[in-house]
């Protein structure tokens, strides 16, 4: 378990947790100081009742087994992941990784990652707001950066949330170039694979257990984010995740207000009510509808590149035949799903 203690609008305390025990959160949900302010992250407890809670959704997180032999990592990898690995290896000393663990930052990684980070969230549509390194340097001694440059310069990075206590690892903030011209972002995404690649063998080595991708989007409009993260094999697990606070009628009616005026919130919300459905449906029922909507947006993506190419009326042939055609296997996967 991970406690980072904040002032919330530099007036309220207020603690993030990550990985709480069965015990903590039961604790917080019921005895919460009045002054105070919480959020529980990535839990595996689901509590309905609690005199302090403000708030519970239901998320799902994808998870890979770094306790496995790393060939069966690799083979679990579909094809174009292991292509981009070979790839970014082919690059030789053009690429260089760094990390930053904690204490002094003489090289300035964090400034550097921030940079990264809020170029990149800016030029997404629907994205978390930008950060600073104030922001960033307060979890460590509990997390990781790690950057991928080519040629000197940063081309993405991962921030990780670390329990080593418990050997998991969980990426938190994620930033790349993609948005940058077409070379760039094309480098960028192969780069990213890597990166992920490096730090499945890294921490591996370092002995810890699981790697967490972090939510999988459980909403339209994430259906390309969880494309990128299926790619990695793993398995599906589900979470929970709380606000509570120590007077708690005055906290959801700040939530609903919050919700009205904030997209932030907005998102939060429809988040939490897209969760619902995935409390009672088993995993690997949820696994193949993950799937299936991968599969559905790449022909989708498909049907654009044909509009391109050979104009709209070809490609409304060419979408009225994927979308009668049955989701195959090989399709939930993408096109270059086979493993080795």
């Amino acid at each position: 378990m991970i406690v980072i203690h904040k002032k919330l609008r530099g007036i309220v305390p207020y603690r993030q947790i990550f990985w709480p025990t069965a015990a903590a959160l039961k604790d917080l949900a019921e005895n919460l100081p009045m002054t105070h302010y919480a959020r529980a992250e990535f839990g595996d407890v689901d509590i309905d009742r609690g005199r302090c809670i403000v708030a519970h959704n239901l998320c799902l997180t994808l998870l890979i087994d770094l306790r496995q032999p790393l060939g069966s990592i690799y083979k679990n990898l579909i094809e174009n992941a292991r292509i981009r690995i070979h790839k970014a290896e082919r690059l030789g000393s053009r690429v260089t990784v760094r990390r930053y663990s904690g204490g002094p930052d003489h090289d300035g990684l964090i400034p550097q990652f921030v940079e990264l980070y809020n170029d990149f969230v800016r030029g997404k549509q629907k994205a978390s707001g930008p950060v600073s390194a104030a922001q960033e340097y307060r979890y460590f001694p509990n997390a990781d950066l790690v950057l991928a440059y080519l040629d000197g310069q940063p081309i993405c990075g991962h921030l990780n949330l670390v329990d080593r206590e418990n050997g998991i690892v969980r990426m938190h903030d994620s930033g790349n170039r993609r948005f940058d011209d077409p070379a760039t972002a094309r480098l960028a995404g192969i780069l990213n694979v890597y990166l992920h690649w490096y730090e499945f063998e890294r921490y591996r080595e370092e002995g810890l257990a699981t790697y967490d991708f972090g939510s999988l989007g459980q909403v339209e409009d994430s259906v390309g984010v969880n494309r990128f993260k299926m790619q990695f094999g793993g398995s599906i697990a589900r979470e929970h995740n709380y606000i509570l606070a120590g007077t708690p009628r005055a906290w959801r009616l700040a939530s609903l207000l919050m919700s009205r005026v904030s997209k932030n919130w907005q998102g939060r919300m429809q988040m939490q009510k897209a969760g619902d459905k995935w409390r009672h449906m088993p995993l690997e029922q949820i696994r193949q509808t993950v799937l299936g909507a991968v599969a559905n947006y790449e022909r989708s993506l498909h049907a654009k590149r044909v509009a391109a190419n050979n104009g709209p009326s070809h490609a409304r042939r060419i979408t009225a035949q994927v979308e009668s055609s049955p989701v195959t296997d090989k399709d939930k996967n993408g096109k270059a799903s086979q493993h080795a």
